[in-house]
């Protein structure tokens, strides 16, 4: 299979590998309640993306699911039945540990809807008899609070998110699932939240960025909405994107307002734009910030986007310049993947030191095996990796972010409707492997161009009609009767992907040497074309994680 991390190439430390090797028991499948005749479940990982037509063999089974204290994890059910359903209810029964029920473990059941897509290249990696093939892939997410229709022969999953709050007690605690149609039970499936003993903390180990248009957002909720409306389901909007990890640009307030300053303490705020105003507001942007060390961490300027040419390149640095006059510890990011030549200076990197701090690149610029992808080929001759590069400047306390748009398709890895959830969740990962601390997505609601994010997914045909989701990590909550935005398969990838990053982190804090954890690392993925596509791979390796960290829990920091 393509791009399978073979797990024999790496060696990990004598405690990893016995780690790795125990967490096979974690996956086995167990035998679930027997369903009536006529119906099929059974329990997927929360990264599969499950077609209508899509059968399992093995049927139904049980499923332990493990996450940390103050943590999200989920996994999918799935249903099959032989003739129409017109009212399913899937019900979770309240988590029971040693037969009572669990406080601090919550079971939330949402329905998976699905999106019309074309399979082409080059964005996909499909064969040519594949070209051009229709197909519904699943992605929206909406409350599973009232009974559905299922037609015969049809797979639909439901996702089953838990979240395990700081008070839960660690160990397993069964969750019975139960599907019924007209009174009638059609099958019960066991469900076993295994909480690790160590707890999350609220500040992820790496700031990932995102914009949410209030455009469009007014746009699809309610287009006569007025200022107060917007205002209230913005912030609704933007407490979502928060607790799925997701930093959006734009506070709710002004950062000179003092209604801003709740978010600004927040620790769940790793990061958020200031605007590039007049050389009086820089001034008092300044002044507020330097009033608490981490507020300064958490700004950003982002004025200029993907420069392209020396001339903007030379704007870039002009601006910036005249920011760093006024406020010197500014931290100003400008996303690119062109690097040309310059005049004065080797590339536009030499030419930006100085006055960027936070470098940016689109995730295929870091290819070791592809340099070509962001050097000319007079850079060729004469500059070192970049990955090397920008590692210096890490090292020299500035930032390494990488981001992903319409582009790059496979075999990158993306956030395509049409690409498996781990192809989402494993982008979070190869950051953790080219040292890079924050990810930039540049929207979450880029609606503009279609009239029904629900119904289409082609959210930047003007660029391309065959890629879907791009910019489009919510759905307008309008649509299914719910106040505020809905979540989506791929939204969810991204926040287990900050989760997994903030292992790997804690691991290293831990003490353990970074190479090992490298090492673990690339037991998912060796490098930017090589990871595993076999999702019980991931959870194998995140099952070990998570027991070294319960062990070495006494020495994290804090």
């Amino acid at each position: 299979m393509k791009g399978v991390v073979r797990p024999g190439k790496t060696r990990l430390a004598a405690r990893s590998l016995t780690l790795l090797l125990a967490a096979g028991l974690l996956l086995s499948v167990l035998s679930g309640c027997a369903p009536r005749k006529g119906t099929v479940m059974w329990f997927e990982h929360s990264t599969k993306k499950i077609l209508h037509g899509y059968e399992n063999p093995a049927g139904h089974a049980a499923y332990t699911l493990c996450l940390a204290k103050n943590e999200y994890e989920a996994c999918q059910l799935a249903v099959r039945f032989t003739e129409d359903r017109t009212d399913l209810t899937l019900t979770a029964s309240a988590p029971a540990l040693n037969g009572k029920t669990s406080n601090g473990i919550r079971v939330e059941i949402f329905n998976e809807h699905y999106i019309p897509v074309t399979m082409s290249a080059p964005f996909l990696a499909v064969s040519p008899e594949e070209d051009g093939r229709a197909e519904e892939y699943p992605d929206a997410l909406s409350p599973h609070d009232a009974p559905v229709s299922v037609p015969a022969d049809t797979t639909q999953p439901f996702y089953v998110l838990v979240h395990a709050g700081r008070e839960a007690e660690a160990g397993d605690h069964e969750v019975v699932l139960t599907a019924q149609s007209g009174g009638t039970v059609l099958g019960e499936a066991i469900l076993t939240v295994h909480v690790w003993d160590f707890v999350l903390d609220d500040t992820p180990a790496m700031a990932a960025v995102s914009d949410i248009s209030r455009y469009s957002m007014e746009r699809k909720e309610a287009p006569s909405m007025d200022a107060e409306e917007s205002q209230r389901l913005y912030e609704k909007y933007y407490e979502f994107a928060l607790e799925h990890h997701v930093n959006p640009y734009t506070l709710p307030y002004d950062v000179l307002d003092d209604r801003a300053d709740k978010y600004l303490d927040d620790p769940r705020v790793t990061g958020f734009r200031v605007k590039y105003g007049d050389d009086n507001y820089l001034r008092a942007v300044a002044e507020k910030l330097s009033r608490k060390p981490e507020w300064l961490k958490k700004a950003y300027f982002y004025f200029l986007d993907e420069p392209n040419t020396e001339d903007r390149y030379m704007d870039l640095v002009q601006l910036s310049r005249h920011l760093l006059e006024i406020f010197p510890q500014a931290r100003i990011v400008s996303p690119f993947f062109v690097n040309p030549d310059m005049y004065l200076g080797n590339d536009a990197l030499d030419y930006c030191f100085g006055s960027v701090n936070i470098w940016c690149l689109k995730l295929f610029c870091f290819d070791r095996d592809r340099p070509e992808n962001i050097y000319t080929a007079k850079q060729l001759r004469k500059l070192a990796p970049i990955a090397d590069r920008l590692a210096e400047r890490r090292a020299m306390g500035e930032d390494v972010w990488s981001y992903v748009c319409w582009e790059p398709g496979e075999p990158y890895l993306n956030l395509y409707i049409n690409m498996q959830g781990m192809q989402h969740r494993l982008i979070f990962w190869q950051n953790y492997l080219l040292g890079a601390n924050g990810f930039l997505y540049w929207s979450s609601n880029y609606w503009d161009r279609i009239n029904d994010p629900w119904e289409n997914g082609a959210t930047v045909n003007d660029l391309s009609p065959y890629v879907y989701g791009d910019g489009s990590l919510l759905y307008n909550g309008s649509k299914v009767g719910v106040d505020g935005p809905c979540s989506s398969l791929r939204l969810e990838a991204v926040r287990d992907g900050v989760d997994d990053y903030t292992y790997l982190s804690m691991l290293e804090q831990s003490g353990m040497a970074r190479e090992d954890v490298l090492k673990i690392v690339k037991r998912l993925t060796a490098s930017l074309t090589e990871y595993a596509e076999n999702d019980d791979q991931l959870y194998r390796v995140r099952y070990a994680l998570g027991g070294m960290l319960e062990k070495t829990a006494c020495n994290l920091p804090g």
